[in-house]
């Protein structure tokens, strides 16, 4: 399987870049706007302070606005770019010659996943470095871009099992951002509700890691449930597909 999968990189990466090369849209939206919405958000958010310091402290919440936008933005936005693209190839039968070929779906798929998971990673901790307005360590931001990386693979596979058509694949970005970006508001819910919410939407925990850290209180026991969670649901997810 290791190597099926150095093969599966060596044979589709070109393709691959040749693909987002000419879809400017899709190389901007993975390349760039992220990148530049955090480079943004380093003058609107403290902006926004000034506007609303009558009525609340926002500083004290820069840390949950960059994990609920970015933390746990970017690897949804990776996943749902590479299952569109994998919708696509279903429909265009490159998948039916996949099979025919030395190599095996698993191994494509591995090497789509961790495609998608360093893209996610690199560029989550890109974005958040240009905000610039929350101090955390390199361990704290390496784990929580990690946690959150872990999720690409799981939007993919959702995109592999249940969309049927492109269509459908983009009529769907709208829950799976909301399905993303909701377990911000998680954190100001009771504790049970919290954990609860937490099992339905589990991007809560590297949200909810990232804060803390954001605040000097980083809970390392959140990458207990933050790793098996998703790693539970791509269990179930790849057993669908194969």
């Amino acid at each position: 399987m290791n190597t099926q999968i150095f093969k599966s990189v060596r044979v589709f990466a070109p393709s691959d870049f040749r693909l987002i090369w000419r879809d400017g849209a899709l190389m901007a939206s993975m390349l760039f706007i992220m990148p530049l919405a955090g480079w943004a958000m380093r003058y609107v958010l403290p902006w926004l302070a000034d506007l609303l310091s009558e009525w609340i402290a926002l500083d004290a919440y820069y840390g949950l606005v960059v994990a609920g936008m970015f933390i746990a933005g970017q690897p949804v936005l990776i996943g749902f770019l590479i299952g569109v693209l994998f919708v696509e190839e279903r429909d265009q039968g490159t998948l039916d010659v996949l099979r025919a070929s030395p190599f095996s779906l698993p191994a494509f798929l591995l090497y789509r996943f961790a495609i998608g998971i360093t893209l996610s990673l690199v560029l989550t901790i890109i974005t958040v470095l240009l905000v610039g307005l929350i101090s955390v360590s390199w361990p704290e931001l390496l784990a929580s871009a990690m946690l959150a990386a872990l999720f690409v693979p799981v939007v993919v596979l959702v995109y592999a099992v249940f969309i049927k058509n492109k269509v459908q694949a983009l009529m769907f970005v709208k829950p799976l951002q909301t399905w993303g970006g909701l377990p911000a508001f998680l954190v100001f819910a009771p504790m049970p509700v919290q954990w609860i919410g937490g099992l339905l939407m589990p991007m809560y925990f590297p949200i909810r890691f990232f804060w803390g850290a954001s605040q000097g209180q980083p809970e390392w026991w959140l990458l207990i449930p933050g790793v098996v969670i998703p790693l539970s649901l791509l269990a179930w997810l790849w057993k669908r597909i194969n």
